[in-house]
């Protein structure tokens, strides 16, 4: 059973760029023509993954996160693991593939630990 502690550097940036990637395609969809209620909605949580991800700017550990904030960092990498699905794409060269494929593996495994 993996813990918190078992988290490391190269994690904590995993976690940042699912984040950045959420935060990102957010950015993307708030741009979009969206009723005001989703556009309220989406604009939430981008505020929520925004403070999260600036927090872990900050301190690059998951032990200055509140419960609140790992469920957000959990919702990230989900986000991220919809994102990749979204873009492997067949005129993706086998690198890029391959890159993609270890990002999602990554975040499955934190989404793993962290919903333990």
């Amino acid at each position: 059973m993996k813990t918190l502690a078992s988290i490391n550097e190269k994690d904590i940036e995993t976690i940042k760029m699912a984040l950045n990637d959420s935060i990102s395609d957010m950015n993307t969809e708030l741009k979009g023509e969206l009723s005001d209620k989703k556009k309220a909605g989406l604009f939430e949580y981008k505020m929520k993954y925004t403070r999260v991800f600036d927090k872990l700017k900050q301190t690059s550990s998951l032990y200055a996160l509140s419960e609140t904030d790992l469920d957000i960092v959990a919702g990230g990498l989900n986000d991220a693991i919809d994102l990749i699905e979204e873009n492997l794409t067949d005129d993706l060269t086998d690198e890029e593939k391959e890159e993609f494929l270890t990002y999602k593996s990554d975040c499955n495994r934190l989404i793993g630990i962290l919903s333990t």
